[in-house]
């Protein structure tokens, strides 16, 4: 439901105090990132450039395991909009980053194949 989602979307990647148009988790956080996703043996950015690197392993992760880095469960809808959400608040141009569109499109694409196939 749309609270469950935007709770997760909200929690994981929290805000800094007073930081209104950024997301900027903490350095620790993406070290966590950056190592489960090595044991999980991800390639970070299947196929296209490693634009937002840390944002494609954080998207591997909950896609492969199903929970996000507090063990919380994950749906691929919900991993999906993460990752929407770790590259526009990366992005200078937030939601308006073509970039950030192609990617996004590309996992729902992905997603609605693999869910047809």
């Amino acid at each position: 439901d749309a609270r469950r989602l935007h709770r997760k979307t909200s929690c994981r990647m929290a805000r800094p105090a007073g930081v209104a148009a950024a997301v900027t988790p903490n350095d620790a956080y993406w070290a966590r990132v950056r190592a489960r996703a090595a044991a999980l043996g991800s390639d970070g950015c299947t196929g296209v450039s490693e634009w937002q690197h840390d944002c494609c392993l954080l998207h591997d992760i909950l896609c492969r395991t199903g929970v996000d880095m507090d063990s919380v469960a994950v749906t691929r809808t919900e991993a999906d909009a993460l990752f929407w959400k770790c590259l526009t608040d990366r992005s200078p141009l937030g939601v308006w980053s073509p970039r950030a569109w192609l990617r996004y499109a590309g996992v729902r694409l992905y997603s609605w194949w693999r869910s047809h196939a």
